[in-house]
């Protein structure tokens, strides 16, 4: 089993948090869409530290504008294909790519433009030789609509996270598990996408390991992708309503969480080492239960 993780957030420079991710004994690393711009881990960063990568997560913001007629959707598809074409050049073969962005505004039921649109960025990525794995967000049915209208090369990347908070009766990988080539795992309270460790939230992770486990892909490789520290706001209640509502997670058990009125952070204060150890730790226990389903189904 590999385990991997995209770049966590942090002090320093790009290099200093990759050999901190290699240190705490992660097998790859995943490229944020930072590496568009040079900002962020570039594949020649990771080289010269000597930890392999995976995949790049492509830019994602606005993305449901490509299911409406008129120019943005056309923009972002221009987007997708621009970048990439910029990856392949860079030598990274597969990205990862939202279908929809948040819960509003809600895609038509007219699913022609967007599909017209992913025809596009399918031709573009055949031609450059790269999977695109489509992630489940918000909703349900643009992800299903682009699977079952394409095959390869796209693919699947299942987010825990999203699917705990947004779509939790979907079973994805049931349905494209075949498929899957990358994952994006995280934790939350069931109605915030809060990208946590994962055991922090209210995700039931025997269910996810034997999910995973059922999959090629899962077998051999998982990916991280935690936020910290993370901040969330809760207009209107107190830090009283909030923590309660969040009661029984076991990051605010263990204390991690900092309310105040409106708002919630968690992981605040704690080293960067720290939380890259604790994420590995995580992800190493995941792992194990993975490899146990897998073992018990043969």
């Amino acid at each position: 089993m590999k385990i991997g993780t995209y770049v966590v957030k942090g002090p320093g420079t790009a290099e200093e948090r990759l050999r901190v991710i290699k240190e705490a004994g992660f097998d790859f690393v995943c490229l944020s869409r930072s590496m568009f711009t040079g900002r962020g881990a570039t594949p020649e960063l990771c080289r010269r530290v000597g930890i392999p990568f995976d995949n790049v997560h492509l830019t994602c913001s606005d993305t449901s504008l490509i299911w409406f007629p008129g120019e943005e959707g056309e923009a972002i598809c221009g987007r997708y294909c621009s970048e990439i074409e910029q990856a392949a050049a860079a030598g990274v073969k597969t990205g990862i790519a939202h279908v929809t962005w948040k819960r509003l505004p809600l895609p038509p039921d007219d699913p022609s433009d967007g599909l017209r649109r992913y025809e596009k960025i399918w031709n573009t990525a055949r031609k450059c030789g790269f999977t695109v794995a489509v992630e489940n967000s918000a909703h349900a049915k643009p992800l299903r609509d682009v699977l079952d209208r394409f095959g390869d090369p796209f693919r699947y990347c299942f987010d825990s996270g999203h699917r705990n908070c947004f779509t939790p009766v979907e079973d994805f990988l049931a349905d494209y598990g075949g498929r899957l080539a990358a994952t994006h795992l995280h934790d939350n309270d069931g109605s915030t996408d809060l990208h946590m460790l994962p055991f922090d939230g209210r995700i039931d992770w025997d269910s996810v390991a034997k999910a995973l486990a059922a999959t090629p892909s899962g077998r051999e490789k998982i990916c991280a992708e935690l936020v910290a520290p993370y901040g969330e706001e809760y207009p209107g209640m107190t830090a009283e309503q909030i923590a309660q509502s969040m009661r029984g997670m076991e990051a605010v058990r263990r204390g991690d969480g900092e309310f105040s009125d409106g708002t919630v952070r968690f992981y605040n204060g704690i080293p960067y080492e720290k939380i890259i150890s604790m994420l590995y730790g995580r992800m190493k226990k995941l792992g194990d239960m993975i490899d146990a389903c897998a073992a018990g189904s043969k």
